[in-house]
């Protein structure tokens, strides 16, 4: 995959999604996106979906969720995904996997495990975020990561890796490599947050392992109610779990 290629087709995307942006009043001017014409995005990386909310409004900041799926599925899974969680709460955002298994190529997509490739990732999600504030409103402090399956070693090692543009990550259905948390040698994860589903599969290592571990980065780890456990209603509670933390945001 050229990681270099610009993004076209979303742009003209985004374009047409901002013309039906609704116009601020007078008081959030300098707050207003730029017009279709003015908006040149350079998105680095080439297979990206994207979730707008029903209802999209401009003048209010949304928090991102940025979703991993897991291997064998693809970033289309995003549109089937957000609606699960609020069709009105968030900006949704999934990225390719690179990988794919040469001898089932209809497969879907795979993370590899590779500290080299999370660098490269990690510095390309955060200029497609700089890109997508010029055409829709991201709350700075709001931007969260949700994986499922191989999608939740991705999103730990992003969160491990960058301090300061992840509020935390949910990890639904996990599957984590012993490898993830090799490098927590002076990470500070305080004021982040972690939703951890005790249901993981395939991982190595135990729920009460994994919250010692992100516990010693001074992450604020949580778990899932057991009455939506028992429903494996994981997406709704991703949706509380996100909203549970604006509103004690809002109160501190």
């Amino acid at each position: 995959m050229d990681y270099s290629q610009r993004l076209k087709w979303i742009e003209n995307v985004l374009q047409a999604e901002s013309r039906g942006l609704q116009q601020l009043n007078s008081a959030d001017r300098n707050r207003e996106l730029p017009s279709p014409a003015e908006t040149t995005l350079n998105l680095p990386l080439k297979h990206i979906s994207l979730f707008r909310p029903e209802h999209y409004e401009a003048g209010y900041a949304y928090p991102l969720v940025i979703w991993l799926h897991p291997d064998c599925r693809s970033e289309h899974d995003l549109h089937t995904v957000m609606p699960e969680i609020s069709i009105r709460n968030y900006l949704g955002l999934s990225f390719r996997a690179p990988a794919i298994d040469p001898e089932a190529p209809d497969n879907g997509y795979r993370w590899p495990d590779s500290h080299l490739f999370i660098q490269l990732f990690l510095s390309q999600v955060e200029q497609t975020v700089e890109e997508l504030k010029k055409v829709f409103h991201i709350h700075e402090d709001r931007i969260y990561l949700a994986g499922k399956g191989t999608g939740c070693s991705v999103a730990t090692r992003l969160l491990l890796q960058s301090e300061n543009l992840f509020a935390g990550a949910a990890l639904l259905d996990g599957q984590f490599s012993k490898h993830d948390f090799s490098q927590l040698e002076n990470r500070s994860l305080k004021g982040k947050r972690v939703l951890l589903d005790p249901n993981h599969a395939q991982s190595p290592l135990s729920t009460q392992r994994l919250m010692r571990l992100w516990k010693t980065t001074g992450a604020d780890v949580q778990l899932p109610p057991p009455t939506q456990l028992e429903g494996r209603n994981l997406l709704r509670a991703l949706d509380y779990w996100i909203m549970e933390g604006i509103s004690t945001a809002k109160l501190a």
